[in-house]
This record gives C-alpha cells, structure tokens and sequence, in this order.
C-alpha cells in the first residue's frame, strides 16, 4: 500500500507552518537534511477500484522546524526507521550514495539528462560558457 502526501499551509492554517520562520535560511541554502516536528492528518481515502486497494492521502496540519544540530531528532529519526525496516541510517546516507558492490566506498550516480540541462541553464544565466573544461574554456 502506499501512501501520498499533500502539505498546504496558507490562509486559515498559515500560523502552523512553522517553515515560514526560517525562509530566508531555506533559500540562503537550500541544500542539506533539515528535522522538523510533524503533525499530520488524513486528508481523504481514495478507492482505487481497478486495483482493489484504498489509497490514504496524509495532510500536514503543523510544521515547526527543529534546529540543524538537534540529535535527539536525527536519533529518533533512525531509531523509528531501523524499528519499521530493519536498516540502519549509519552515516547518513543521501539519494545520491551509492554503494560499490565489493567495498564500502560510496560514489555519486551519474547526472540526469534533466541535472545536465539545468546545469547548463545556470551556466547561461551567469555568462558563462554552457559547457567548460573547468578553466574557464570552452
């Protein structure tokens, strides 16, 4: 079974988006995990008939983000994960990890054709050449 979720926090709810505090630090460096502490609801139960299942759709009803070096919710985090899944999250392991199947090395996948593009959109929008060496030629 699967689950979906769906977070909208404006107009009546937008004073338990907690997110909203710290938006400048969002897009100042939207880079890296952040812990928050969630409440959620279910916002409705679709009936996928043709496949016989019914599908919940969680709601987030109140966010309030946690400080970046709170343990105790990184801890928690991989406590309940290990407790569901049996994993662990030794190390903190990213999308972009991959394990080498004969090592414990990790490396980074190669980039998306989408990643590649985007990529090059930067690059544009700041005057540099779409493709380089590194060095600054094209």
């Amino acid at each position: 079974m699967a689950v979906k979720i769906a977070a909208q926090l404006t107009g009546a709810n937008r004073e338990f988006n907690g997110l909203n505090r710290i938006e400048h630090e969002l897009v100042d460096q939207p880079r890296g995990t952040r812990y928050a502490v969630v409440a959620y609801e279910v916002k409705r139960v679709t009936d996928e008939v043709d496949e016989g299942v019914k599908i919940p759709t969680a709601t987030i009803a109140h966010i309030e983000p946690l400080d970046s070096d709170d343990e105790r919710a990184r801890d928690l985090l991989a406590e309940l994960y290990k407790d569901r899944t049996g994993k662990s999250l030794d190390g903190d392991p990213t999308l972009f990890d991959s394990v080498v199947p004969d090592g414990d090395e990790r490396e980074v996948p190669e980039a998306s054709a989408d990643e590649i593009l985007a990529e090059r959109a930067e690059r544009k929008t700041a005057g540099l050449p779409a493709f380089s060496d590194g060095d600054g030629a094209a």
